[in-house]
C-alpha cells in the first residue's frame, strides 16, 4: 500500500515545518472527520490540497500514519502520534478505532471528489472556483474562505489546470477509495465509487466484482439498488440483456421505486431491455406505465429515445414493438424524424 521511505519522509516533513496548518483547510478537514456538509467541505479541501504543498504533506502524513497503524495496532498509539502533529484539535478525545473510522469517511469523501472532478464537467467547474478570487467579496461567509486562501498563499485553481490533471485525479481518487476500504472493508459507498472508477478505466470485470460485493453484502437498500443498477448497465454493455433485465427488475421488486421517485429512471432501463430482447408487449406496458405514472420522467425518456439512433432502429425494425409505441404515442416516430 505504501513504501516505508515515503512514510518516514512524510512524517519528517510535517514535523520539521515551521508553518501552521492552514486554518481553512483545518476547518474543512475537521468537518469531513465530523461528517458535516461533506460534499461542500470535500470540494474545498480538494482544491486546497491541489494548491498548498504544506497541507498536502500534512494530509499525506495522516494517511500514512493511519495505514501503518492498521497493520500494527498498539492501543492509543495512533492518537498520540497524530496529536504530536500540527492540527492538534482534529483528533482530540478520539480513540484509535474512532480515528480510523472517521478517516475512512474523510478518505471516501475526498476520493469521491477527485473521481467526480475527473469525470463530471459541471463538478469540475464548481471545484475550480473554490479558492476564490480575493478581491471579489465583502466580509461574508464567502470572505472567510477567501481569507483562508490568502493565509495559504492560494488565490485560484484554474479550470485548465484541473482539466489537464484529470487522469491524475482519477488515480488519486481510486487510491483514496482503496485506503478508505482498507480502514473500513465494509464501506459500501466507497466500494460503489471504486466500481465506478474501474468502469471509467475500462476494467469492467473488477467494476462488476465491486458492485456484486455491495449488492450481496450490504444491508442498506439504496446501496444495493445502486449496485444492481450499475451491474445491469455492465451486463447491458456486454449484450447480456437477460441478466441486465433481472438486475433492473430487482430494484423495482425491492419497493424502492415506489418509495423513492428518484429511482424511477430504472423503469426506462427495463423498457430498453425489453426492446433489446424483443419483448414487445412488455415494452408497451412499461411505456404506458412511464407515461401514466411518471409524467415528470416521461419527457426526458422521450428525449433520450429520440437521441438514440440504435434504439429507434431496433424499435422500428420490430413491427410488434413499433405498434406498441405508436399505440401509446401516435406521433412518437414523427417526432424523431
Amino acid at each position: 500500500m505504501f513504501e516505508h521511505s515515503d512514510f518516514l519522509d512524510a512524517i519528517r516533513n510535517v514535523r520539521s515545518s515551521s508553518r501552521l496548518l492552514c486554518s481553512g483547510f483545518q476547518r474543512d478537514l475537521s468537518a469531513l472527520l465530523d461528517g458535516e456538509l461533506a460534499d461542500k467541505h470535500a470540494q474545498r479541501a480538494l482544491a486546497h490540497l491541489e494548491s498548498c504543498h504544506h497541507c498536502a504533506e500534512f494530509f499525506q502524513a495522516i494517511r500514512l500514519q493511519a495505514l501503518a497503524h492498521k497493520d500494527l495496532a498498539v492501543p492509543g498509539s495512533l492518537a498520540r502520534r497524530l496529536r504530536r502533529m500540527r492540527g492538534e484539535d482534529l483528533f482530540e478525545g478520539m480513540t484509535d478505532s474512532e480515528i480510523l473510522r472517521r478517516l475512512a469517511a474523510a478518505f471516501y469523501q475526498l476520493g469521491k471528489a477527485y473521481v467526480l472532478l475527473a469525470t463530471d464537467g459541471e463538478y469540475l467547474l464548481h471545484v475550480a472556483e473554490e479558492p476564490v478570487e480575493i478581491d471579489h467579496f465583502e466580509k461574508t461567509e464567502v470572505a472567510e474562505a477567501a481569507e483562508a486562501a490568502r493565509e495559504s498563499g492560494v488565490y485560484r485553481v484554474s479550470v485548465e489546470d484541473l482539466k489537464e490533471n484529470a487522469h491524475t485525479h482519477l488515480i488519486r481518487g481510486r487510491k483514496l477509495l482503496d485506503e478508505a476500504l482498507s480502514l473500513k472493508p465494509r464501506f459500501a459507498e466507497a466500494r460503489l465509487y471504486l466500481g465506478f472508477v474501474c468502469q471509467v478505466q475500462g476494467d469492467h470485470q473488477q467494476a462488476a466484482e465491486a458492485y456484486r460485493e455491495v449488492f450481496l453484502r450490504t444491508d442498506r437498500l439504496r446501496n444495493r439498488a445502486h449496485a444492481a443498477i450499475q451491474l445491469g448497465l455492465i451486463y447491458a454493455g456486454q449484450n447480456d440483456h437477460r441478466r441486465a433485465l433481472r438486475m433492473f427488475r430487482w430494484v423495482v421488486a425491492s419497493g424502492l421505486v415506489a418509495r423513492c421517485p428518484e429511482f424511477a429512471f430504472v423503469l426506462h432501463n427495463i423498457l430498453v431491455e425489453h426492446v433489446n430482447l424483443g419483448n414487445a408487449r412488455a415494452a408497451g406496458e412499461m411505456l404506458r406505465r412511464l407515461r401514466a405514472d411518471y409524467p415528470e420522467l416521461w419527457e426526458s425518456v422521450c428525449q433520450w429515445m429520440h437521441r438514440s439512433p440504435d434504439f429507434l432502429s431496433r424499435v422500428q425494425g420490430d413491427a410488434d414493438c413499433r405498434r406498441e409505441f405508436e399505440a401509446v404515442e401516435p406521433a412518437f416516430f414523427a417526432a424523431s424524424a
